[in-house]
């Protein structure tokens, strides 16, 4: 349901003499604005070095600025334009202007209109864009009375220190506008909408029957206007496919005002239905679908080009992890305290589960083979097996767990009496990879489903679990955010998909507030948002409904 005025409502219960109107915009076709290092007049400003950034310069400015050049919409067509941009001027305020004329000698004399956001503007051929920073609070204060203004407080110096006082630290400074776009609109003439065609809703409250209301705009094209590569084609040079096209209605009042409400918002998909013959109609329709079902339809959680997954997360939840790299159980060399000869070798490969650290000790002077000796695997507390004969290569002294020693001789007596070596045996190493980081934490870890904090380790910022000396199947219990209520997770999900500004802000706030215990955790990898919203709708008994391209949601909280 939309707001409308009296006067509207008068005008639509009228029986007779009542003047309906329809209007076809199709938008968005960015505009380039000419903001770039060197572009324009910079007036205490600098370009922030990316798209859509003006930064202020370092220092102490009451005023500041930027002018465009003059530039040009390059089509003849685009007739409405509208604005956006981040204020982050800190005690600045940001004010963008623009001027527009049908030819670039013209724009210099034209008047700067100040715009706001989300508003629609005449647009000409020619335009000027102009952002001012002005000073509406100020921190600091004057040291001598006659440096004041109305503007500011007067306080004297304080020792040691001159220059200026400082009351107050707040904001950033310098601060800056960011993410400053123009975007330009397309409004079809009225008198060439033939046929508005007819708006269906027809989605179910809770996407489990996703029906794509198709809508036909049937218009005139008598010049030829809509023969793609013609010279008077109406998007010559504009790219136009995922386009969207707005159709309004509305009631011409008796001050000659049009009122207009938004009946359907479509995304563009073919011409159809062209005709441009001397003896036939001059006629073409604009397929589109409904916007909220086609961006519904885009995928959630889907791959990078390169591949890499990037499930959609919020709050815990817990995840499986994917084997992604096995590191080979290792045995370091073998360190010798003693005076013998002889070299100790290591052979075999370690399948311990354990990281073991071994002493071989020689109890009694002698060659190799004839001399015996004892190991262990604490450092000599206690011994796993004393009395052992040492020997070579073709009969290695088993240990454990796959490995084996044997000496090679060297020039005199091999071995002495309390000669010893130490080495370390490393188990295998075996990487998983949790999807969807950085993470806020990762909480558990459960291999083949039973809690462990056995030889696992997790990094939250990469996602990467290690797991020493045994392998399985491997969960984590992550914490991707402190998103858990399923109002805000819906809400993020919509604006994943391009559709925040269809968000009935007002039902959403009274969902969350009516059910403020509600929490949730989730994970959608490469799945519809129409989907990913089911799974959440149903579990958490909300409606969710569009009414004339607005997205409404209400919490069910029993029969009433």
């Amino acid at each position: 349901m939309r707001t409308t005025s009296g006067e509207y409502l008068q005008e639509e219960t009228r029986d007779r003499g009542a003047r309906p109107r329809v209007k076809a915009v199709l938008y968005p076709f960015d505009l380039d604005y000419g903001l770039a290092a060197g572009s324009g007049e910079f007036t205490h400003t600098a370009y922030g070095g990316e798209a859509g950034k003006l930064v202020l310069a370092s220092g102490y400015f009451t005023t500041a600025s930027w002018t465009s050049p003059v530039l040009h919409t390059y089509s003849p067509y685009l007739n409405l334009v509208n604005a956006s941009w981040d204020d982050q001027a800190a005690q600045m305020e940001a004010q963008v202007s623009f001027r527009t004329a049908a030819s670039a000698g013209e724009v210099g004399s034209a008047s700067y209109l100040s715009m706001s956001q989300g508003e629609e503007y005449a647009l000409l051929p020619y335009f000027q864009v102009k952002v001012e920073f002005t000073e509406t609070l100020r921190y600091w204060a004057v040291d001598a009375g006659e440096d004041a203004d109305e503007f500011t407080a007067h306080a004297p110096d304080q020792a040691p220190d001159g220059g200026y006082e400082g009351y107050c630290a707040e904001g950033v400074s310098p601060g800056y506008l960011a993410n400053l776009s123009l975007e330009g609109r397309l409004s079809l003439p009225e008198g060439e909408v033939l046929d508005p065609g007819a708006v269906r809703v027809d989605l179910a409250r809770d996407f489990s029957e996703l029906r794509v209301g198709d809508h036909t705009l049937l218009l005139d094209n008598r010049r030829g206007q809509w023969l793609a590569g013609a010279e008077n084609f109406y998007l010559l040079g504009l790219p136009w496919r995922q386009k969207r096209l707005a159709l309004y209605h509305g009631w011409e009042l008796s001050s000659g005002r049009v009122e207009w409400q938004l009946a359907y918002q479509g995304e563009l998909e073919r011409l159809s239905g062209m005709a441009h013959a001397w003896s036939g109609e001059h006629r073409v329709q604009l397929e589109s679908r409904d916007w909220v079902a086609a961006r519904l339809q885009t995928f959630l959680g889907a791959p990078s080009l390169e591949g890499v997954r990037q499930p959609f997360m919020r709050g815990p939840y817990r995840a499986g992890a994917e084997l992604t790299e096995t590191i080979a159980a290792q045995v370091g060399e073998p360190v010798k305290n003693g005076s013998g000869s002889a070299v100790l070798k290591v052979t075999g490969t370690y399948l311990g589960e354990y990281v073991r650290d071994y002493l071989l000790r020689v109890e009694n002077s002698g060659e190799v083979g004839a001399a015996s000796c004892r190991w262990s695997v604490n450092q000599g507390q206690s011994w796993r097996e004393t009395g052992v004969t040492t020997a070579g290569p073709e009969n290695p002294v088993e240990l454990e767990e796959g490995l084996a020693v044997y000496w090679e001789s060297g020039t005199g007596t091999d071995l002495v009496d309390g000669d010893q070596w130490t080495f370390t045996a490393q188990p295998r190493v075996y990487h998983y990879q949790v999807y969807g980081g950085p993470f806020a934490a990762i909480t558990a870890i459960y291999l083949n489903r039973a809690a462990t904090q056995d030889r696992v380790a997790a990094d939250p910022e990469t996602g990467l679990i290690t797991v020493t000396g045994r392998s399985g199947q491997v969960e984590a219990r992550v914490v991707k955010d402190a998103t858990t209520h399923p109002v805000a997770i819906i809400s993020d999900i919509l604006a994943a998909v391009g559709l925040s500004g269809a968000r009935q802000q007002e039902t959403f706030d009274l969902a969350k507030s009516l059910t403020p215990s509600y929490a949730i955790g989730v994970c959608f990898e490469n799945v519809t948002a129409a989907q990913a919203l089911r799974e959440i709708l149903q579990r958490c008994l909300y409606d969710l409904w569009v009414d004339f391209g607005e997205i409404r949601i209400k919490a069910y909280l029993g029969e009433e």
